[in-house]
């Protein structure tokens, strides 16, 4: 945004006054001038002079062409590999192009390059002129390479013949090699494919057709931004600041929370779920380190995590289920069992730790009438959510804190009962 009505003509000296033109715009009743680059149009001879411009185009393929056959010579004498399932793929410039199934690798055959097993058929593609192998026929040729462009792109193209005859059509096989320049990779076959029956495409991907402008990928199209500032009247320069510095105080607030908050994330180690310095647990007001005691073997630390208490169903705190790593839907599951199980009682869902295994606990509360036996039996029930309904897996204790009436001098055994909660 700017201040007050800006003057097109009062614009900073080192702003180049003949790359921009400046319009007032009128967005949602507010006033802008906007800054609008000149593009200049190549487009705009395009009309003119045509067929001298087409001549000197057919002239500048030729003369890509011929360059890009230049710097492919430097392939000959070497071969590339395809792979493709059972047959294998090798393309010798100048020579040909065969087709054959390669001998598994071991026992002295090498992984690369592959050796072609003489017991099954091979097939020539197709072949370059000048080849002075056996096979060669007089009717092999190859045509002159050509310049194609598709997409922006351009690339060479040589169509080979004199291949292997074929047994359906009766004609010798043929292939088309596309060249493409590829600046990021070595010299490879990117892919080949039978387009109709005995007739091939093959794709080479080489870095030595980049070295000519000709050939390099089309450059993406250049952006040009318009800028916009806002025109103010003079009574609204004292408002227009305010906001601005409300918004930098603001900004700087920010970016000074987020940078001490990276700085915290990624110093702060985490060690047995625990956040070491985190401050989650201990070291803030109202949160003290309890006082730690000697944990014998086998004895088990136990934590509810929901319970249902004259028909008011309580849970944990999301810290505690965070700890034990139990999700709100799995704990919803496990209540909902509970609720069926407990058939109107009150339960108790309990998370047992013992010598470094969780497990879930399921405890119910015993009828009034069981409670003032005089014998009363503990009942047990543990429920693990993932485990098959038909399993016979019910184990726990729920210890009742009761104690009969007795005369002081009356005998008989004293029974100690603890608060489960």
């Amino acid at each position: 945004m700017g201040k007050g009505r800006t003057d097109p003509t009062d614009q900073p000296e080192d702003v180049n006054r003949s790359s921009f033109t400046y319009e007032e715009m009128i967005l949602e009743d507010r006033r802008l001038l906007c800054q609008i680059p000149r593009v200049t149009n190549n487009d705009h001879n395009a009309t003119r002079d045509k067929e001298n411009n087409k001549a000197e185009e057919q002239k500048e393929l030729a003369r890509a062409t011929d360059r890009g056959l230049e710097l492919l010579r430097e392939m000959e004498g070497k071969c590339m590999y395809y792979f493709s399932g059972w047959w294998s793929y090798s393309f010798c410039y100048q020579k040909q192009i065969k087709q054959f199934h390669a001998l598994p690798a071991g026992r002295g055959v090498p992984n690369y390059p592959p050796i072609e097993d003489t017991q099954t058929h091979s097939f020539v593609l197709g072949r370059f002129i000048g080849d002075k192998s056996e096979e060669e026929k007089p009717s092999a040729k190859t045509d002159v390479a050509e310049l194609h462009t598709k997409g922006g792109s351009r690339y060479l193209v040589q169509h080979l013949r004199g291949g292997t005859k074929c047994d359906l059509t009766g004609r010798e096989r043929k292939v088309e090699v596309q060249f493409h320049c590829h600046p990021q990779s070595t010299d490879h076959i990117g892919w080949i494919k039978e387009l109709t029956t005995c007739s091939y495409l093959m794709v080479i991907y080489t870095p030595r057709l980049c070295d000519d402008v000709a050939f390099l990928p089309p450059r993406q199209d250049e952006i040009h931004t318009i800028e916009c500032r806002e025109i103010l009247m003079p009574d609204e320069v004292t408002e227009w600041e305010a906001i601005k510095e409300w918004y930098m105080v603001n900004q700087l607030a920010d970016a000074a929370t987020d940078a001490d908050g990276d700085v915290a994330q990624s110093e702060l180690p985490i060690i047995g779920g625990i956040e070491v310095g985190g401050r989650k647990l201990v070291g803030m007001e109202g949160k003290v380190i309890e006082k730690g005691r000697v944990a014998s073997a086998g004895e088990e630390r136990v934590e509810v995590v929901a319970k249902r208490e004259k028909g008011e169903i309580r849970k944990t705190s999301k810290q505690v289920l965070k700890k034990y790593d139990i999700d709100a839907e799995k704990l919803e599951e496990m209540k909902n069992l509970l609720e069926e199980e407990a058939d109107g009682k009150d339960w108790t869902l309990q998370v047992v730790e013992s010598n470094g295994v969780i497990k879930f606990q399921g405890v119910f509360a015993e009828d009034e009438e069981d409670t003032w036996n005089e014998n009363p039996t503990e009942r047990v029930h543990e429920k693990d959510p993932e485990s098959s309904a038909g399993q016979n897996s019910k184990q726990g204790e729920v210890e009742k804190k009761k104690q009969s009436p007795k005369p002081e001098n009356s005998e008989g055994s004293e029974e100690t009962f603890k608060d489960e909660l």
